[in-house]
């Protein structure tokens, strides 16, 4: 795709050919090297048109929505808000970047939704009830949900990211258990988090397990980095498939991945506190990272 530079730049095209024939006559150049001499030219102009005006980069997301109730369009603003118009405005690398997400309550998904092709990334929210609360029509929903998403990751190439609730729902896909944090908790069925409960909250030091693209710009391994927790469950155990790539002091299984596929659960929120605003301490810039990161991969995913 060119953009509207690359049509201007184009349009000189004319002038260069008028030009090269004034040229030609007084060089007196025979017509068909003059002739070979003005293409040689223009395809430069074209080449230059292409890597320096590279045009749009369009990716269309689709938002899963996995919190129990619903549908509700405005949920996950923040997440949405990051993606679509602040990353574009403050990574440089993601300025051509046309970011869009159109969005689906988990109960509503369907395979025809997938299957489409119309996306060029998947993005499974955050959510704020305790899994077991999933219960009759909606814990079927669910599971309908994940064998979806399953299959789609298995069969395709379309990139995955899960975010904090979507990292344990990614987690469960694939077979592995999430349960909560804090061991007096483990096995019971509260119906909503109980504050007091050992959780992992605020901003966390994360430990480097392997090097890895998300990671580009960010930290080297082995390193460390600082992310922003919210959680009380956590993934108990790595799901077959796939590798751990960063682990905290409380809960270990950070950021999964399958190897060879652009599949990445995340357990923290990378769309929090890059300014440090609201937080009213040091900014925590990694998440913005994180995400232009997985951004750049669905973008490549598309060639």
């Amino acid at each position: 795709m060119v953009g509207a530079a690359t049509g201007l730049m184009l349009m000189g095209v004319p002038h260069v050919i008028v030009s090269f024939a004034g040229s030609e006559r007084a060089l007196g150049l025979r017509p068909r090297s003059a002739l070979i001499l003005l293409l040689l030219a223009v395809a430069l102009i074209v080449v230059a048109v292409v890597v320096f005006y590279p045009g749009e980069v369009i990716l269309r997301g689709l938002l899963i929505d996995l919190e129990l109730n619903g549908p509700d369009h405005t949920r996950c603003s923040q997440l949405r808000d990051a993606l679509t118009e602040r990353l574009p405005k403050e990574v440089p690398g993601l300025s051509a970047y046309r970011v869009t997400l159109e969005y689906s309550h988990f109960s509503q998904l369907t395979e025809d939704t997938l299957d489409s092709g119309h996306f060029h990334f998947l993005l499974l929210s955050p959510q704020g009830t305790p899994w077991h609360m999933y219960k009759g029509e909606s814990g079927l929903r669910l599971d309908s949900a994940k064998r979806l998403v399953r299959e789609v990751i298995l069969g395709r190439r379309i990139p995955v990211l899960g975010i904090c609730g979507g990292h344990q729902f990614l987690a469960m896909a694939f077979g592995a258990t999430v349960d909560f944090i804090d061991p007096a908790l483990v096995g019971t069925f509260p119906e909503r988090y109980p504050e007091e409960a050992l959780s992992e909250r605020g901003v966390i030091e994360l430990q480097t397990l392997d090097d890895d693209p998300i990671f580009s710009g960010l930290v080297k391994h082995p390193g460390t980095f600082r992310v922003v927790e919210s959680h009380y469950e956590e993934v108990k155990q790595i799901p077959q498939g796939f590798v751990n790539l960063a682990a905290g002091e409380l809960s270990e299984v950070q950021i999964i991945r399958i190897p060879g596929k652009l599949t990445y659960g995340m357990a923290f929120h990378p769309e929090r506190w890059w300014d440090g605003k609201g937080c009213n301490q040091t900014p925590v810039p990694a998440g913005k990272l994180l995400l232009a990161n997985f951004l750049k991969m669905a973008a490549g995913n598309k060639d």
